[in-house]
C-alpha cells in the first residue's frame, strides 16, 4: 500500500475521538476493513459534510501514517441513509454492517464481500421483503467465508437428500443429517423441512439481483431467520446489537 492511496469503501461505524475529530471504520474494495481519522468531521462546516455517515458508499484519498490512515478527502457515491427513511430498513442495514464488522480483519481485502454489501446496499431500499433479502446476504456471507453447509447429502451416511424424508440440520457440523444417521438431541440439532432446505440452497446458488423482491410466506421466513441466527452465534459468535432493535420494530408493526 502507497503512503497517499483512494479506495472505494463502504462506512461501517466511526468512534469519536475529541471534539472534533472520528475514527472511522470502513469496509473498502481493494483493501479490506482500514480505519481512518477524518479530522474535524464534527465541526459544523466540515469538508467532509455527511460522507462520513454509516452507510455511505464514498470514495477516499487516505494518507498511511505510523499507526492509522488519516483520511483526506471523501466523495459520496451513494447514501443509504438519505435515500432510505424506513426505520426497520436502516436497522436491518445497520445489522449487516455489523456482522461485516466482526467477521473481517483489518487491510484482508474481499472484492466478492464488498461487493456483496454494495448490493445488498442498493437494493434493500425498495426491496418487497428486506427480511429475504437480509437473511440471502447473511448466507452468501457465509458461504464466501467459507462455511457453506452441506445441504445436498447426510453428513454421517452420505446418501443423498431424498425430497421425502425428513431431516435435521446439524448446525455445528455444518450440514444435514437423515433420521437414522441421528445423534442425541441438542440446541444446536433443529428439523429442518425440505422446502427450507431447497431455498436455503437456492439462495446461496443465486444472485441478490435476483432474490429482490421475492414473495414468502411469512412462517417460512420466520424460520429460515431463526435457523440462519443459530448458524451465525455457532460459528462466528454474532450476536450484535442491532437484533434486539430490529425486533422491538417488528412488535411495533
Amino acid at each position: 500500500m502507497n503512503r497517499l492511496f483512494r479506495t472505494e469503501g463502504i462506512v461501517l461505524r466511526s468512534i469519536k475521538l475529541n471534539e472534533a475529530d472520528k475514527i472511522v471504520i470502513i469496509y473498502s474494495s481493494d483493501y479490506g476493513k482500514i480505519r481512518g481519522i477524518a479530522k474535524g468531521v464534527r465541526k459544523t462546516k466540515s469538508q467532509f459534510g455527511s460522507s462520513m455517515e454509516n452507510l455511505t458508499i464514498v470514495k477516499l484519498l487516505l494518507f498511511k501514517g505510523k499507526s492509522i490512515n488519516i483520511i483526506s478527502q471523501s466523495e459520496i457515491i451513494n447514501s443509504f441513509f438519505s435515500q432510505c427513511k424506513d426505520l426497520f430498513r436502516y436497522g436491518l442495514a445497520i445489522h449487516c454492517s455489523e456482522i461485516i464488522d466482526k467477521l473481517s480483519v483489518e487491510e484482508d481485502p474481499n472484492i466478492k464481500l464488498y461487493n456483496l454489501f454494495k448490493n445488498l446496499l442498493l437494493l434493500l431500499r425498495d426491496d418487497h421483503n428486506p427480511i429475504l433479502l437480509v437473511e440471502s446476504f447473511k448466507w452468501k456471507l457465509v458461504t464466501l467465508l467459507g462455511y457453506q453447509p452441506e445441504l445436498k447429502k447426510c453428513i454421517h451416511c452420505h446418501n443423498l437428500v431424498n425430497k421425502e424424508k425428513n431431516y435435521i440440520f446439524d448446525i455445528a457440523r455444518g450440514g444435514l443429517s437423515c433420521l437414522k444417521c441421528q445423534e442425541k438431541e441438542d440446541y444446536y440439532k433443529i428439523k429442518i423441512t425440505n422446502y427450507h432446505i431447497r431455498l436455503i440452497q437456492r439462495i446461496i446458488e443465486i444472485d441478490l439481483e435476483r432474490i429482490h423482491n421475492k414473495k414468502i410466506d411469512q412462517s417460512i421466513l420466520s424460520t429460515l431467520s431463526k435457523i440462519t441466527d443459530m448458524y451465525l452465534v455457532y460459528h462466528f459468535e454474532v450476536e450484535n446489537r442491532s437484533k434486539n432493535f430490529l425486533n422491538g420494530l417488528k412488535l411495533l408493526k
